[in-house]
């Protein structure tokens, strides 16, 4: 009988570094992902309230108010402006401060 090896979820921990390390950076990491989900949320919604009008939208179901409309694929299902707005950092190689929430400067 051949016994399972449990394999561990933490990389191997490299020269001078501690489990302690690992964790400190899974902490970062999980802060910066609440962070960008807090001000993605309130980005949808200011741009719900700002230029998502059901009777002001272009034939591809975006709203066209803003720069990222053009990377707008269909707004028919959950945070349209937001996924336009990544993909338009994706291709522009454009970086979001998320302690800014002044969201009239990324319109």
């Amino acid at each position: 009988m051949v016994k399972a090896e449990q394999i561990s979820m933490f990389p191997p921990l490299q020269d001078g570094e501690d489990a302690d390390d690992i964790v400190r950076q899974a902490n970062l990491i999980n802060e910066y992902a609440k962070k960008k989900r807090k001000w993605e949320n309130a980005f949808q919604k200011w741009s719900d309230e700002h230029g998502l009008e059901p009777n002001n939208t272009t034939s591809y179901g975006c709203c066209g108010y803003g720069d990222m409309c053009d990377w707008c694929k269909d707004n028919s299902y959950g945070r349209p402006c937001v996924r336009a707005l990544n993909a338009m950092c994706r291709e522009k190689r454009i970086t979001i401060d998320y302690d800014n929430y002044d969201f009239s400067e990324v319109w």
